[in-house]
């Protein structure tokens, strides 16, 4: 919690201007779909996927009544959407709605189920499990390429992220059980090379969870807990700490038509109960800051 001023000062540059009441039990992944101009992410617990248009301000139900829990979206290069589920791959049409089986040579080992992922700037599929107890540290952060599966790093019982510098030479990765967000030097075949320690987060501060990056190269982490978007410089310092309504800050992205809108979404999950509460929702704020444009994964047309 911040007093009034403090609220003011660390939240200058990041006006919210719309809230989208969709109470999902775990929202995360946002995406941007720039030729549809939409938002798109998912309740991995309420296994509903989210569209929003922030130029229309609309927002509707794109999919819903999957079979087991979600995990994250990427972008795929034909405007379809890859829909990562605990277990496995979907291929989805956001237009439609409907989906498809896709194989990709990556399963997640027992106890373990697929949560967070992003696209490189290389296009390699990076994706991390998780413990399903979200305890004990066996998850895998793994990259998928053309020539198959590469494992980045393991170790941890909750996935989320990763995110890239603009320059294509950096990855970051939140260590979210651990309180830590990761740093991964990358070579130019995008392969990563060296990890070091971008940042911790303090108990009273939440959890890190989802990150994306800004054009300057900051880096912004979603607060599980911590009500709040924490801006970093690519030096791991703190620059600015954007206030969020709900308790758990999920994830976020940018996108509009200028890439300088953020959408960042939030869980009702352990947030208590109550008429009118925020809890679940995704919050848009105008930025003073743009986005990157994130590539999308190639794989076969619809």
């Amino acid at each position: 919690m911040w007093a009034t001023g403090s609220v003011a000062a660390v939240a200058s540059g990041y006006e919210q201007v719309d809230r989208v009441p969709v109470r999902a039990e775990l929202g995360e992944s946002p995406v941007w779909l720039p030729e549809a101009g939409e938002f798109l992410w998912l309740d991995l617990l309420g296994r509903r996927i989210h569209g929003y248009d922030p130029a229309r301000r609309r927002h509707r139900i794109i999919a819903e009544g999957f079979r087991e829990n979600l995990a994250c979206l990427v972008q795929l290069r034909d405007g379809c959407v890859l829909l990562t589920t605990a277990t496995g791959f979907l291929r989805l049409n956001p237009a439609s709605g409907s989906t498809q089986p896709v194989a990709l040579p990556l399963v997640p080992d027992r106890g373990t189920c697929f949560n967070d992922g992003k696209v490189a700037p290389d296009g390699s599929f990076w994706l991390g499990t998780s413990d399903v107890d979200e305890v004990k540290p066996i998850g895998i952060l793994s990259r998928i390429t053309g020539n198959g599966v590469e494992e980045v790093d393991r170790g941890f019982a909750v996935s989320n992220g990763p995110a890239f510098s603009p320059c294509g030479r950096k990855a970051y990765f939140s260590d979210s059980v651990g309180g830590r967000i990761l740093q991964y030097s990358l070579g130019k075949s995008g392969k990563p090379l060296e990890r070091s320690l971008f940042a911790t987060v303090p108990e009273e501060d939440g959890l890190p969870d989802g990150l994306t990056v800004d054009s300057g190269g900051q880096v912004l982490s979603a607060h599980w807990q911590g009500r709040r978007v924490t801006v970093y410089g690519p030096d791991g310092r703190i620059r600015r700490r954007i206030p969020v309504p709900a308790l758990n800050v999920t994830s976020c992205a940018f996108g509009g038509r200028h890439l300088s809108e953020l959408l960042v979404t939030s869980a009702a999950a352990d947030a208590g109960s109550g008429p009118g509460r925020p809890e679940g929702d995704a919050f848009l704020f105008d930025c003073d800051t743009r986005g990157v444009s994130e590539p999308a994964f190639d794989m076969p047309t619809c």
